[in-house]
């Protein structure tokens, strides 16, 4: 008995550390709706009837210059659309279609994490019940565990998705998938492609939704804490004059950043709180102070700080920090 308080207490307070450690916390049982058939539909109001009726009369004289009689031209064309019609009804009985892309979505997500490695974990599929009913659920060809109705005190967000073929008619299908909030709020991802793939769009669109740097964030570069507030857009933003860049951050009691901060910045990358210089030219702030100087990461030898004039570029990016 006392093993079983201890592993309910484990289980409680592990998961109720939800809104406090840093990780989006996602229900990983996500039901999906069968939409329209989008190709069918494309199908029916692709053509007028008139149109319709040419191409069918076309491929019918088609069949008979080839050697076919009328009437056997017209057995050829019903059984060409029964097989066809066949074949579809076979492809779109969307027998466990859900199951599939419930699994891939999230063997993407992992795949994303496992490949780009970043130090913290800011997305993950969390169970809420024992492990028990999981395992017999998954037996049993269910969907597993059910929502409490305290759902959210363990839980970010519950997810449901709609799945329908899409309309270019070549074996496609359209998702969505839906993440809905403690508040009710919602955000929805789309994907288009191959039943095999589709979800590897929805997946990078979630990783970089909750794993990509967010203003405001703090790093720590050496023995002090630096944090970064972005520009006046709230994010990384852009400019056409190197003083605008100055005057948006000075407006946000903010600076902008040396090129040693830059660069340090840098290395942390877009997934751990960083922000990647990429190809793009920056504006920094000079350690000595003076002149704003532009920073471009493809131009190192003999230094990347340069001149506006030394650059070809028109349009600088920048961040501010504190």
């Amino acid at each position: 008995m006392k093993s079983f308080i201890g592993a309910f207490l484990f289980l409680f307070t592990s998961l109720g550390h939800a809104q406090t450690d840093g990780v989006v916390h996602i229900w990983p049982t996500i039901p999906f709706i069968r939409g329209a058939d989008l190709c069918a539909y494309q199908q029916a109001y692709s053509q007028t009837r008139s149109e319709y009726m040419r191409e069918m009369s076309g491929l019918v004289q088609d069949l008979m210059h080839a050697g076919a009689y009328g009437s056997e031209a017209l057995d050829l064309l019903i059984s060409f659309d029964a097989l066809y019609d066949k074949n579809v009804a076979l492809a779109t009985r969307y027998q466990y279609l859900d199951v599939t892309l419930e699994n891939t979505l999230k063997g993407y997500v992992d795949q994303y994490y496992r490949d780009l490695n970043p130090r913290l974990k800011k997305m993950t599929f969390s169970h809420i019940n024992r492990i028990q009913e999981i395992i017999s659920a998954a037996r049993n060809g269910q969907r597993i565990g059910h929502l409490p109705d305290n759902t959210f005190e363990y839980l970010d967000f519950v997810a449901y998705g709609s799945y329908a073929f899409a309309p270019d008619c070549k074996g496609n299908i359209q998702v969505t998938v839906t993440l809905v909030g403690r508040r009710g709020e919602t955000e929805t991802f789309i994907g288009n492609g191959k039943p095999s793939v589709v979800m590897s769009q929805i997946a990078s669109k979630m990783f970089e939704r909750f794993q990509r740097t967010r203003f405001p964030t703090t790093l720590r570069l050496g023995q002090r804490q630096l944090t970064l507030i972005g520009g006046l857009n709230g994010s990384v933003d852009t400019v056409q004059s190197l003083e605008m860049a100055r005057m948006a951050c000075e407006s946000q009691d903010a600076r902008l950043p040396n090129p040693t901060e830059l660069d340090l910045i840098s290395a942390y990358g877009d997934w751990n709180g960083g922000v990647g210089v990429g190809h793009s030219v920056w504006v920094v702030e000079p350690v000595r102070g003076g002149a704003l100087k532009v920073f471009h990461p493809d131009l190192r030898n003999p230094s990347p700080v340069r001149e506006q004039w030394e650059v070809n570029d028109r349009t600088f990016y920048y961040y501010c920090v504190k």
